[in-house]
């Protein structure tokens, strides 16, 4: 069950709130509180959040939209405003259902919110009010991160350098703060969570090894963490210290024994991307940049997989690595986003949606998404070259993570994928992120 850290309508500042975990302070040290910063565009919004999904509804907000006056919006609550019988908690307590077209009968020929438009943000359920911000308490303290499946906040976090450092008033009443997750309990150890995510962080921020390395040190941490009996904390921190003490000072035999599997790496991202688009729900968004990919890398039933494979390295050479090594903070960014968003590696708690996974899946799930996304931007930046750029980068990686992220069921399959070729060793994720 997600906290509740105040009441839903009201907006006032709170410097300290009580949680279930005890007083929430405000942001302490080097906490992620860049979420508050991201303002919607509304209307301008080339990929709007209000489609594709229905809407949770808690408690509070249902019944205030059943107390509508006898008008549109009335009538609209009656057709598409539904309990959810059965739920255990208040959090989603009704949902918005869509219209045939896929979207939110609330959503107007302006591309704007009629509820918002007539009562104000105060009106909205947390789930809209709260997107594409995703909150969190660790350790007594507010976090906010990002969803990258708004273009928006894609912007936000990928073209500024340091956009996952800035920090913003997650209080400031423009946004509720009634809907937040919790870091999942983990053999025991919560009491050092902070640290393991911090050499985390600092992992990803090491250029002296290329990406793909430090995520593959991540998952070899996570699978040492992983090996201990529960709430051995002293020797989880001493792993934590000898892997920190690694930072900066890079070896070049660590993973370079395993080669480069690309007809692998085609596999999976063909396999997970197909699987997707045949789902009604998928976006046409993602439809395209898959189609993209494509028609520059080739198919499993027009080309040959060398040809496959040659075309991918060419594209890759040529178009997306130049771009990577001008900006390398923003597949960086992407990562660190995911780290705080996911509460990696311990995980999220607070809704029945989420699946429980162990700290080493919770790695081959980031390295998957990595190598899957990754592998469809070499194939759209071959297909566009020369004019492959940021702004391509940054709608790739918004229509893969809207497609992906609010679609559980499909890492469920990638899991499976994965342990079924017996890439879900060290050795089979290093052919998944080499090229």
């Amino acid at each position: 069950m997600k906290k509740t850290l105040r009441n839903p309508m009201l907006f006032e500042r709170s410097d300290t709130t009580a949680s279930q975990n005890g007083p929430l302070e405000t942001n302490a040290g080097q906490r992620p509180t860049f979420a508050a910063r991201f303002r919607c565009i509304g209307s301008d919004c080339e990929d709007t959040c209000c489609g594709d999904w229905d809407i949770p509804l808690d408690k509070i907000t249902y019944l205030k939209y059943r107390q509508f006056p006898a008008e549109e919006l009335r009538t609209l609550v009656s057709h598409f405003v539904i309990k959810r019988e059965g739920m255990p908690h208040d959090s989603w307590y009704g949902s918005i259902l869509r219209k045939q077209d896929g979207a939110c009968p609330f959503f107007g020929a302006d591309r704007l919110c009629a509820i918002q438009k007539q009562y104000g943000p105060e009106l909205l359920s947390s789930t809209c009010s709260i997107y594409p911000r995703s909150l969190a308490v660790v350790d007594g303290v507010l976090e906010g991160s990002l969803s990258l499946s708004c273009p928006e906040a894609a912007r936000q976090v990928l073209l500024e350098d340091d956009s996952t450092e800035q920090t913003g008033d997650l209080f400031s009443g423009q946004f509720r703060t009634d809907n937040v997750f919790g870091v999942r309990e983990t053999k025991g150890l919560g009491a050092i969570y902070l640290q393991v995510r911090g050499l985390i962080v600092e992992l990803i921020r090491d250029r002296t090894r290329p990406v793909w390395q430090r995520l593959l040190l991540i998952v070899d941490l996570c699978i040492r963490l992983d090996s201990l009996i529960d709430q051995d904390l002293i020797v989880a921190s001493d792993i934590v210290t000898r892997f920190r003490n690694s930072l900066g000072q890079r070896s070049g035999s660590e993973f370079d024994r395993t080669s480069p599997d690309i007809a692998c790496r085609l596999e999976l991202a063909i396999f997970l991307s197909t699987q997707r688009c045949q789902d009604p729900d998928c976006g046409t968004r993602f439809k395209d940049v898959f189609w993209d990919f494509i028609e520059a890398i080739g198919s499993t039933t027009s080309s040959g997989a060398d040809e496959d494979v040659y075309r991918f390295r060419n594209a890759n050479q040529d178009h997306l690595e130049p771009l990577l090594s001008e900006a390398p903070f923003m597949l960086e960014n992407y990562l660190l986003n995911y780290i705080y968003q996911h509460l990696f590696p311990f995980g999220r708690s607070g809704s029945n949606r989420f699946f429980p996974h162990t700290m080493s899946e919770e790695a081959i799930l980031l390295v998957v998404r990595y190598s899957w996304m990754t592998t469809l931007l070499a194939g759209v930046a071959g297909l566009h070259g020369s004019s492959f750029g940021k702004s391509r980068l940054v709608s790739t990686v918004q229509s893969f993570t809207r497609a992906v992220e609010h679609t559980p069921y499909i890492l469920e399959e990638a899991l499976v994928f994965v342990r079924s070729r017996g890439l879900d060793t060290l050795s089979g994720l290093t052919k998944l992120l080499r090229s």
